[in-house]
């Protein structure tokens, strides 16, 4: 379909959890929420809901699927060349918002959202392709969607987005009133009184009492839950040292080193995710389903935005400490984290990637830093994050900034493409989905995605998650190895807060 025209209606509605209508909307194939489930940020601002996709594209190393959902095929073109013609044919040539000035309205009104997987790397770098790929999961997978339902969460304000794309305005804007009718009737169908916002408290009390019990995940805990790493303690401490020869060579300054961890989980994947965001409420949050795989995500971190106006934005971390048990235990941990130089060294390394991959496609001089290893709260842990702006060149757009910044500088290590390919040698399963991104393409433009961090991924009766860390040439392996643990720890909790549930339901 080729749309010369495009008509956006909006209706605001009487306030309601996205998550809700997810939640009502089980049954769809595909589906994606998008938000921040804590207290409410500039950063996770608005939540975001859009299910039933008019097109849908999906990519494996050089080769793309593209079409309408049961018509899917090959096409004979560039996975980032098909997805750049599918964001500038949706535009329909024209922009329908400003650029500038005030605009009441949320950032995404309608688009493509869904996830870029780690390997969408080799498309952009010349890495070589090691590893097992076991998940066998798409590179990249984006659902386009005309009919969007979104909260901001700092005013209460909801809306129903639809956009008509047509041969004529006539057609445009026809479709785009019969959708916006038809989420209209669908948000007016949920019944407050049932919403799943309201068993927050319990859970978040029931996780308090685990937390006291087992205040710290530790490698024992893993194993008496069934939960089986792809590589071995030896064998994450051998890597370590292996990759501390290589910056002592001179190879490297910093390599983002991860592990992946199975279990078998047959529960239902919606309740994980109710549990997960209620417990470790995160600003980019989210929950993607497709027939391939199910995405539960609890990331703190921004991998990169671009608005109307081209500003571009990137924020890393690097630097993690646990929460503590007491007040004092938590400022203690805070102030460590804070004066550690070993971690701001991390930080920085990153944070001067992260400048150079913004200078590839940012007006001369407009690249900044405008935040510099800030130490922020987060409910499992401490981290140290960076916050970086540019300029994005004139006539330049989304694609051309994920060819210079893809993948995260956060996940790789400095420098990028040295870091990648120490990383192919050591990690003995590809990353997939995670250390990738996940978030939306606007139709207008605009762009906003997380690091696929603090993510479970569910294939089946198969429940996976990666957890890893920045390796210098001062890393304590055995730190190294429990800062993985740490950041494990709130997922792990959720699996078990789910088992309990099932178990006391009677479910096998």
């Amino acid at each position: 379909m080729t749309a010369l025209h495009r008509s956006l209606r909006v209706a605001e509605v009487e306030p309601f959890s996205p998550h809700d209508l997810a939640a009502s909307c089980d049954h769809h194939r595909y589906a994606a929420l998008l938000e921040n489930p804590g207290t409410p940020s500039e950063l996770g601002r608005y939540a975001y809901f859009c299910t039933d996709p008019f097109w849908v594209f999906r990519s494996k190393r050089g080769r793309c699927w593209s079409g309408p959902p049961d018509a899917v095929a090959e096409v004979d073109r560039a996975p980032l060349d098909e997805l750049a013609r599918l964001l500038e044919r949706d535009r329909a040539g024209v922009r329908l918002r400003p650029t500038t000035g005030d605009d009441p309205l949320p950032p995404f009104v309608g688009g493509a959202v869904g996830y870029l997987g780690y390997e969408l790397l080799y498309l952009i770098e010349d890495i070589p392709d090691l590893g097992r790929d076991d998940l066998e999961l798409p590179d990249a997978y984006l659902l386009f969607c005309k009919l969007v339902y979104a909260s901001d969460r700092l005013t209460g304000r909801s809306w129903v987005f639809a956009t008509g794309l047509g041969h004529t305005p006539e057609a445009a804007a026809d479709e785009a009133q019969t959708l916006l009718d038809e989420g209209r009737a669908r948000v007016a169908s949920l019944d407050p009184a049932r919403s799943r916002e309201r068993g927050v408290a319990d859970l978040r009390a029931l996780a308090a009492a685990a937390r006291d019990r087992e205040p710290r995940l530790l490698e024992a805990h893993l194993h008496a839950r069934g939960i089986t790493p792809t590589i071995d303690r030896a064998g994450y401490l051998d890597s370590i040292e292996h990759i501390k020869q290589q910056i002592l060579c001179g190879n490297a300054f910093e390599v983002c080193l991860t592990q992946r961890f199975d279990l078998r989980l047959p529960t239902r994947v919606r309740e994980l995710y109710e549990v997960l965001r209620a417990i470790n409420p995160a600003p980019m949050s989210a929950y993607l389903r497709f027939p391939e795989a199910e995405l539960l995500s609890a990331s703190p971190e921004r991998f990169v935005s671009l608005d109307r106006a081209g500003v571009v934005e990137t924020r890393p971390i690097k630097g993690t400490r646990p929460r503590g048990r007491s007040p004092a235990e938590d400022q203690a941990l805070r102030d460590d984290l804070l004066g550690a130089a070993k971690d701001r060294a991390e930080n920085l390394m990153i944070v001067d990637l992260c400048r150079n991959d913004l200078g590839k496609v940012c007006e001369f001089g407009s690249v900044r830093v405008d935040e510099l290893c800030s130490v922020q709260p987060y409910e499992f842990t401490w981290q140290m994050v960076s916050t970086i702006h540019g300029q994005l060149r004139a006539g330049l757009g989304p694609v051309e900034l994920l060819r210079a910044c893809f993948p995260g500088g956060s996940m790789t290590g400095a420098p990028k493409i040295e870091a990648m390919k120490i990383i192919d040698r050591l990690e003995p399963t590809k990353r997939g989905v995670f250390s990738g991104a996940i978030g939306y393409f606007d139709f207008d433009g605009s762009l906003d995605l997380s690091i696929v961090i603090r993510t479970l991924i569910k294939t089946g009766e198969l429940l996976t998650f990666n957890v890893g860390g920045a390796i210098v040439a001062d890393s304590d392996p055995d730190e190294e190895y429990q800062e993985t643990l740490d950041k494990a720890h709130a997922l792990v909790l959720a699996i078990d807060l789910v088992r309990a549930e099932a178990h006391a339901r009677g479910d096998r």
